[in-house]
C-alpha cells in the first residue's frame, strides 16, 4: 500500500460511484487527507458522514476504526491497557498490552473516526493531540508507538445536540481542518430514496422527502428527521398499499409517516406528541399539493392518480398546480417580511396592526425557520412587535421565536467543557476504574477495595446568573433578547451551573441552579413574561448572588439585562461588586450611562445592543 493512498487520482471517482451527490464534500475530505490533515466534520444525523468515510477507507485500502464519543470515554479506552490478570501473574510485558482503537489505527495506518466528538471529556480529547501532531504515543511500560504515514483522525459532531456536549479546546481545534455537511438538496434526497427503496412511485417519493424536509423546520421540533425517515416511509407505504391492491388511503399515509418518523424527530415541547407534529406536516403538504380532496392514491409505477368518483390521472395536475402556487406565494411572503421588518424599526405598533391585516402571515412564517438568514430577520420583526400582537398571533410568534432561537444557538455556538477528570481512590462515587494505577496499588498495597483507583470528575466552581429586568419599560424586543441570551448561556456554560431570574420589585426564579429543564422550556418561560411594575435592581443582584453562593460557587458571574432605569430599592451600584464579575447588556434607553456604570462597578463588560443579531457576539465575548 502507498504511504499516502489518499493521493490516488482515481479515489474520488471510485467513492462517488457509491453515493448520490456530495462531490464537493468528498473532494474536500480526500484533499485534506491527502495533505496529511485531520478533519472535524459537523452536521446533523443522516448527512452521510460515516458513509463517506467508510467508502474512502475501503477504496483506499486502509483500516477503519469507529469510536462513539461520550463523557465516559477515557484516555485509556482510546489508547489501550495492560491485561490485569496477566500483569498480576507475570508482571508488565509488552505482549500483555491490549491496544485501543487509537493505538490500532496508528500501528496499522488506518482512519480513527470518533462520532459525537463534543461529548468527549477534555482529557480523552487531549490524548489525541500528540498522536495528531507528533504522530506518536508514549505508553508507559510499553514504549513508543509511531503512526504509519496513512494514519488520520476524523471526528464528527451534531450541532443540534446540547445534552452532555461541550466546547472543544482551541489546542485541539487548531489541529483539525473543519468541514460542515448539511442535508442534501431535495433532488438528491429524492434520488437517494429511489435507489434505497427501488420504488417507481414518483409522487410517493416526493411526498416522503417533502415531509422529512418539513420536519427540519417545524417550530415544535428541535431536530427533524434524516433522509432515513423518507426511505422508511416509502417502504412501509408500499407494504400497506400491497394489502389494499395498489392503493393508499389518507390513514395509510398517516400510519406510514408516523411509523417512519416518530422515532427520528426530537419534539421540544413535552405537551406535543411526535404523532401530532407528523400529522400536521402531512396535512399541510397534502393541501399545498392539492391532494387533500382524494380518498385514495394510486401507488402504481409512475402514475400520480386519484380514484375518487372514478376520476383518474388528475393527481399529477393537482401536484404541479400546487407547487406553482406555492412558489408564487413564497415570493409574496418574502417581500412582505422585508417591508414589515423595515417598518418595525421605526413604528412597531403600526407594524403589529399591519400584521393583523394579513391573517395567514404568522402561520406562513413558520415555514421560514429552516432558513437562518431569513428567520433572523423575522425574529427581529417579532421582537419589535411582540408586545402589540393579539394573543393568538403572539402564541404563533412565541413558537417561531423559540424554534429560531434554539437553532440559531446550536448552529453558531458550541458549549463549554466543564471541569476535567482526575484520578483518585474509590469512594463510591465512580465505577470507571483506571486499570494501570489500580494494578500499581495492588502490587504496592495488596488487593483491596481501598486500592481501587478510579476516574473522578471535578465539580464546577464557576457559576452564572442571568438577571432579566422585566419592569414595564422592558417589553417586546428586550424580552426576546433575554430569551436568546438564556439559550446561549444554557448551551455555552457546559458543566458550569447557572440560574435565571426575572425581576421588577420582586424576584422570580425561572431556573434555579439545580433545576433540570430544557432550553426550549426556559426560552418559553422568558417569552411568557409580562413586563410590568418598577425596577429594584439591587434586590435582584443580591438574590442572584445568594443563589450561586449557597450552591457552592467560588467564582460568580452575573449577566444583567436592563435598560438601566432604576426606580425602586437601594442603589444597585452598592451591590454590583458582590459578583466576581457583573456584565451588563444594555438596551436602548436614556439610562444607558447608569447601566454602563453598573458593569464598571461590577468589574465586568458592558454591551449596548439594538438588534437580535448583536446578541451572540456579546454573550460569547462574556463567556469565552
Amino acid at each position: 500500500m502507498s504511504e499516502n493512498p489518499y493521493e490516488d487520482p482515481k479515489l474520488i471517482e471510485r467513492v462517488l460511484k457509491h453515493i448520490v451527490g456530495r462531490e464537493r464534500e468528498v473532494r474536500a475530505i480526500v484533499a485534506a487527507l491527502a495533505a496529511g490533515k485531520n478533519i472535524l466534520l459537523e452536521g446533523p444525523p443522516g448527512t452521510t458522514k460515516s458513509t463517506i468515510l467508510r467508502l474512502i477507507a475501503k477504496e483506499s485500502g486502509v483500516p477503519f476504526y469507529m469510536v462513539e464519543g461520550s463523557a465516559d470515554l477515557t484516555p485509556q479506552k482510546l489508547i489501550g491497557t495492560f491485561n490485569p490478570a496477566k500483569v498480576l501473574q507475570e508482571g508488565y510485558k509488552p505482549e500483555f498490552f491490549e491496544p485501543g482503537p487509537l493505538t490500532k489505527a496508528m500501528i496499522e495506518g488506518g482512519i480513527l473516526y470518533i462520532e459525537e466528538f463534543n461529548r468527549m471529556s477534555e482529557e480523552a480529547a487531549n490524548a489525541l493531540i500528540r498522536a495528531m501532531e507528533e504522530r506518536e504515543l508514549v505508553i508507559p511500560r510499553y514504549g513508543i508507538v509511531k503512526a504509519k504515514p496513512s494514519f488520520r483522525v476524523i471526528c464528527a459532531m451534531n450541532p443540534y445536540d446540547d445534552v452532555g456536549t461541550g466546547r472543544i479546546s482551541r489546542a485541539i481545534m487548531d489541529r483539525f481542518c473543519r468541514l460542515r455537511l448539511d442535508y442534501q438538496s431535495r433532488e438528491e434526497e429524492i434520488r437517494i430514496v429511489e435507489l434505497k427503496t427501488g420504488s417507481k412511485c414518483k409522487w410517493l417519493i416526493e411526498l416522503a422527502v417533502d415531509v422529512v424536509r418539513a420536519t427540519r423546520r417545524h417550530p415544535a421540533l428541535k431536530m427533524g428527521s434524516s433522509i432515513r425517515g423518507a426511505i422508511d416511509m416509502v417502504l412501509i407505504a408500499h407494504k400497506l398499499a400491497k394489502f389494499r391492491g395498489g392503493y393508499l388511503t389518507i390513514n395509510d399515509l398517516y400510519d406510514a409517516a408516523i411509523l417512519a418518523l416518530s422515532s427520528k424527530i426530537w419534539v421540544n415541547n413535552p405537551e406535543i406528541t411526535p404523532e401530532e407534529v407528523i400529522k400536521d406536516i402531512l396535512n399541510r403538504i397534502l393541501r399545498r399539493k392539492g391532494l387533500d380532496l382524494f380518498e385514495e392514491f394510486s401507488i402504481g409505477e409512475g402514475k400520480e392518480e386519484s380514484s375518487k368518483d372514478g376520476e383518474k390521472g388528475k393527481g399529477h395536475d393537482k401536484i404541479e398546480e400546487g407547487l406553482n402556487s406555492k412558489a408564487k406565494h413564497s415570493e409574496e411572503i418574502n417581500k412582505l417580511i422585508h417591508e414589515l421588518s423595515e417598518l418595525s424599526k421605526i413604528a412597531p405598533r403600526r407594524t403589529a396592526l399591519e400584521i393583523m391585516h394579513y391573517p395567514h402571515f404568522m402561520s406562513n412564517i413558520l415555514d421560514y425557520s429552516y432558513d437562518l438568514k431569513a428567520s433572523i430577520e423575522i425574529l427581529d420583526l417579532i421582537a419589535r412587535t411582540f408586545s402589540y400582537l393579539k394573543e393568538d398571533l403572539r402564541s404563533i410568534a412565541k413558537k417561531f421565536a423559540t424554534e429560531v432561537i434554539v437553532k440559531l444557538v446550536t448552529e453558531t455556538l458550541m458549549g463549554r467543557l466543564g471541569k476535567g477528570i482526575t484520578i483518585g481512590r474509590y469512594d463510591g462515587s465512580s465505577d470507571d476504574i483506571e486499570i494501570d494505577k489500580t494494578i500499581e496499588k495492588f502490587v504496592e498495597e495488596g488487593m483491596s477495595i481501598d486500592s481501587l483507583m478510579v476516574y473522578k470528575r471535578g465539580k464546577a466552581e464557576r457559576m452564572y446568573a442571568l438577571i432579566i429586568d422585566r419592569s414595564a419599560s422592558m417589553g417586546g424586543f428586550k424580552i426576546v433578547l433575554a430569551a436568546l441570551t438564556a439559550a446561549i448561556l444554557a448551551y455555552a456554560s457546559g458543566n458550569n451551573p447557572y440560574t435565571v431570574l426575572a425581576f421588577n420589585t420582586k424576584v422570580d426564579f425561572l431556573k434555579r441552579v439545580n433545576d433540570k429543564i430544557s432550553v426550549e422550556e426556559l426560552v418559553n418561560r422568558i417569552l411568557s413574561l409580562t413586563p410590568e411594575g418598577y425596577t429594584d435592581i439591587a434586590r435582584a443582584i443580591c438574590e442572584a448572588h445568594r443563589e450561586l453562593i449557597i450552591n457552592g460557587a467560588r467564582e460568580t458571574i452575573g449577566i444583567l439585562i436592563t435598560d438601566g432605569e432604576w426606580t425602586a430599592g437601594e442603589n444597585p451600584l452598592k451591590y454590583a461588586p458582590l459578583f466576581t464579575k457583573l456584565h451588563v447588556i444594555g438596551v436602548p434607553s436614556k439610562w444607558r450611562g447608569f447601566a454602563e456604570a453598573l458593569a464598571i462597578r461590577g468589574h465586568g463588560k458592558f454591551y449596548f445592543v439594538t438588534s437580535i443579531r448583536e446578541v451572540p457576539t456579546a454573550i460569547k465575548s462574556i463567556l469565552f
